[in-house]
């Protein structure tokens, strides 16, 4: 059977049955599957759902039910049930949690702390870019252009459970993005050290052909990095945000920069600007309110003579 998902999502999906939905819908025969057993279930992991018995959250929640209707659709497309009893069941409704990003003031403080340091380049691409941790953590030399300034990300590293999944990134996250002159210098910086390296290991190297690789060529585990980002923030003496927040990062101050949301949607690979304008809908006020203070100062200006 050919299953129409990337094998990142279907590593994500088999978590989640074997954690959420087995365990408790699993012995329920499918004709026995009502919307108010669904619902049930629902308040079960609510309640007692997260490790150790504590209680699941409703993001969590809506992911498990999403994936228990996916499951659900597909029988009733084989004609093993006649509805998706997921599909009258309501999941419950998780509130967005508040976006953390840096100031234009904490994020020059960072990449000033971090110049010189051995990951350097690393941090630099994740600000200048808005990658996602995946993406950096599966950028290969091959997918970068130092006399273009450019790189293109054409796969990505993921970790569930700790398993780590390569796999291409989804048609809109496939993209190659345009390098800053500060980038493509600490990537040239990175490149020579990562020689240096190299010669010193001598036959204990992995020739992985990754960018961001140990001292001996070993490319980081996706969950290493945020480790590492949160040494570099505490060194540096910046708030510890996530490294998927200097994504945001980025893209806010793109935004307050003036930058085309349609522009921010494509460096961040997002599948439609509206997904864009939704995620970030407090910049476009800001940016809003400054045209419009922009627009009165133009017409309070005295007239030329």
């Amino acid at each position: 059977m050919q299953f129409e998902v990337a094998p990142t999502a279907w590593t994500n999906y088999r978590e989640i049955v074997g954690r959420y939905i087995n365990p408790r819908l699993g012995p329920v025969r499918l004709v026995d599957l009502t919307p108010m057993r669904v619902k049930a279930w629902h308040s079960a992991l609510r309640e007692s759902g997260g490790a150790k018995g504590r209680p699941l959250s409703a993001s969590s929640v809506q992911l498990a039910h999403r994936v228990l209707h996916r499951a659900l659709a597909d029988a009733v497309r084989w004609n093993v049930l006649i509805d998706n009893p997921a599909s009258a069941a309501r999941a419950p409704r998780a509130e967005r949690p508040e976006i953390q990003a840096w100031t234009v003031e904490e994020a020059a403080r960072f990449i000033g702390g971090v110049a010189g340091d051995r990951l350097e380049a690393l941090w630099t691409v994740a600000l200048h870019t808005g990658m996602r941790r995946g993406e950096l953590a599966g950028l290969r030399w091959k997918d970068v252009d130092l006399n273009g300034s450019s790189l293109t990300v054409a796969q990505q590293r993921t970790a569930s459970s700790y398993e780590v999944v390569v796999a291409p990134p989804k048609a809109k996250s496939h993209r190659q993005l345009v390098l800053a002159a500060p980038t493509v210098e600490a990537l040239r910086r990175h490149r020579t050290e990562q020689r240096r390296e190299r010669l010193a290991a001598g036959s204990l190297w992995t020739d992985s052909g990754y960018v961001f690789v140990d001292e001996l060529g070993v490319p980081y585990h996706p969950q290493r990095l945020r480790t590492l980002f949160e040494k570099a923030c505490n060194a540096v003496g910046v708030p510890a945000i996530r490294l998927h927040d200097v994504r945001h990062t980025m893209a806010t101050l793109a935004l307050q920069a003036g930058m085309h949301p349609k522009v921010v949607q494509e460096q961040l690979g997002h599948s439609g600007i509206d997904v864009t304008l939704d995620i970030y809908s407090h910049v476009p006020q800001a940016v809003r309110r400054d045209a419009a203070d922009r627009i009165a100062d133009l017409l309070s200006a005295p007239p030329s003579p």
